[in-house]
């Protein structure tokens, strides 16, 4: 990287009367004083890298001004000889005196140019953010020609060059906010600025201040999100409702989708109800999914098929996946339509294909398992595969399980961990659960029992049954943990409320033979038998509210 540096080497006065030096003085010049008028380095010159040494000669006022001045000896570049004649012109000089009097004398000055190798230099992005400053408070302030400047300052030598300053002057016709909000959406984006979200940040602030609705609407999704701030649902909710006070839909929708999946607020259906309503009877195709789906599974309102039917087909004629997928469930379960296997396949492949990662993720489930279609392990283990790599958790699980048993894939006890601990990373319980028992038995890994009492723990603070029913086990064996017959009862207990067979099965052994100090009770462990011949009799079933 290269140094500007200009220096004055050396400095002397003349005047014939100077002959007589008792009282005589030569002009001077500080280098405060020079740092006020020192001649600034040609743009073209600095490209070409140009150097050199001029020598100017100055008149120098009985006020210390130049009056005249002229190139006595040029640096071989005229760029440069120029730039250091006219900016001298206004430095300010100490006077000289002739027999101590203020005097009009010449004087000469040598100045260098040079360019060195600095490492301390900014880089050419840090220089770009150093200029796009010269021109940040004025354009925060809605100056037209600073926004337009420091537009220009971002989107040079970018493919979005050209076009910047039309596509700023047409934002700035709107409004000065619409013209901040797009240098905003550049900065997030990093289309024709550097991606820079924390500065892309201050812009849309800046924007949603002055009033401007998609800015606050940008600004709730952020703080909803988290995406390049801290996340704050206080802070997300009422940037949606000023945008939303505007009429705009997208933020009336993400206010439903808040209260409806209690993002960081209570969960609260009616709520929630009541924003999808607004956006969807302006059009908002989610909105009309969103409240499709709370009408199907009657939440904030009483169930209606009908109602859910309606909104869910005029979302799924704009194309929402999401829509297709409940619409699928509806004709699979018969709810509010006649049962219809092939149509609710046709909108469940529909819905998938078109990247609804639910619908993914039941028709893996239901290839694998024969639900309401042909077991197709091949496209089964497709979807897995689809779904993992876009990182969804259980996709992931559902890939590590089948890796692990060889279903629809050779069996490979490295590739079932590798996916499974994706899924754990994601909050998978279920991932947990099933790599604590390979580290367990030593399947395709050591057998590690502290690893697997580690991730057993894991699975239970997902309030994962199977994670229970298997750190129950260690516990009743006193294996890795303390021997604790109590816990083990406790954990096998709560294991078998969420439907785990083999936790209902040791429940029924346990009273069957009077077990941890209970007195034996058959018929209780028949009502634990019962419920697990039950549970072992039920197929997996994708297609469930």
């Amino acid at each position: 990287m290269l140094k500007i540096s200009l220096a004055a080497l050396a400095f002397c006065a003349s005047t014939g009367a100077l002959a007589a030096p008792a009282g005589n003085e030569r002009p001077t010049l500080n280098q405060d004083a020079l740092q006020k008028c020192k001649p600034a380095w040609p743009k073209e010159a600095l490209r070409q890298e140009l150097t050199g040494t001029v020598s100017v000669a100055l008149l120098i006022d009985v006020d210390g001004s130049v009056v005249a001045n002229e190139v006595r000896k040029s640096s071989g570049h005229a760029l440069l000889d120029e730039a250091a004649r006219t900016g001298l012109i206004s430095c300010q000089f100490k006077p000289g005196r002739v027999d101590g009097v203020p005097a009009r004398v010449w004087a000469k000055i040598q100045y260098q140019w040079t360019l060195e190798i600095d490492t301390d230099t900014p880089t050419p992005a840090q220089l770009t953010q150093q200029l796009a400053a010269q021109y940040r408070d004025a354009a925060l302030a809605g100056n037209r020609d600073a926004l337009l400047a420091i537009a220009q300052v971002y989107a040079k030598d970018t493919p979005h060059e050209a076009a910047t300053p039309a596509q700023m002057r047409q934002a700035y016709a709107q409004s000065p906010a619409a013209a901040q909000f797009e240098l905003g959406r550049r900065l997030f984006l990093g289309q024709g600025a550097p991606g820079d979200p924390g500065e892309a940040w201050t812009w849309f602030h800046a924007s949603a201040e002055a009033g401007f609705a998609p800015a606050q609407r940008e600004l709730g999704w952020l703080y909803d999100t988290g995406n390049g701030v801290e996340r704050n649902a206080g802070l997300a909710i009422t940037w949606y409702q000023k945008a939303a006070e505007q009429g705009d839909h997208v933020a009336e929708n993400s206010l439903g989708v808040i209260y409806h999946y209690a993002l960081g607020v209570p969960r609260d259906y009616a709520l929630a109800a009541s924003w999808y309503r607004k956006a969807a009877a302006s059009g908002s195709h989610w909105a009309q999914a969103n409240l499709g789906r709370l009408a199907l599974h009657g939440n904030g309102m009483e169930k209606n098929p009908a109602e859910a039917l309606r909104w869910l087909r005029l979302a799924a004629g704009s194309n929402n996946h999401a829509a297709e997928g409940d619409l699928a469930l509806m004709y699979f379960l018969g709810i509010g339509v006649p049962a219809d296997d092939a149509q609710g396949i046709a909108y469940l492949r529909k819905a998938a294909e078109g990247g609804d990662q639910p619908s993914q993720f039941r028709l893996s489930l239901a290839l694998a398992h024969g639900a309401r279609m042909p077991v197709d392990l091949a496209e089964s283990i497709y979807w897995q595969r689809k779904l993992g790599e876009q990182g969804h958790r259980s996709g992931q699980n559902s890939l590590g399980y089948s890796y692990e048993i060889g279903r629809g894939v050779a069996q490979d006890y490295p590739s079932a961990r590798e996916w499974y601990e994706l899924a754990v990373a994601q909050g998978s319980g279920n991932a947990a659960a099933a790599l604590g028992s390979m580290f367990e038995e030593g399947r395709g890994v050591k057998e590690d029992l502290a690893k697997a009492v580690e991730l057993y723990q894991t699975a239970i603070t997902h309030n994962n049954a199977d994670g229970m029913a298997r750190m129950a086990a260690l516990h009743e064996a006193g294996r890795a943990v303390e021997k604790d017959q109590a816990a083990a009862r406790a954990l096998y207990e709560r294991a078998a409320a969420l439907d785990n067979e083999t936790a209902m099965r040791r429940l029924a052994a346990a009273y069957e033979q009077g077990d941890w100090g209970m007195a034996p009770d058959p018929a209780q462990a028949k009502v634990w038998r019962d419920k697990a011949d039950r549970r072992a009799s039920r197929k997996t079933d994708p297609f469930t509210l």
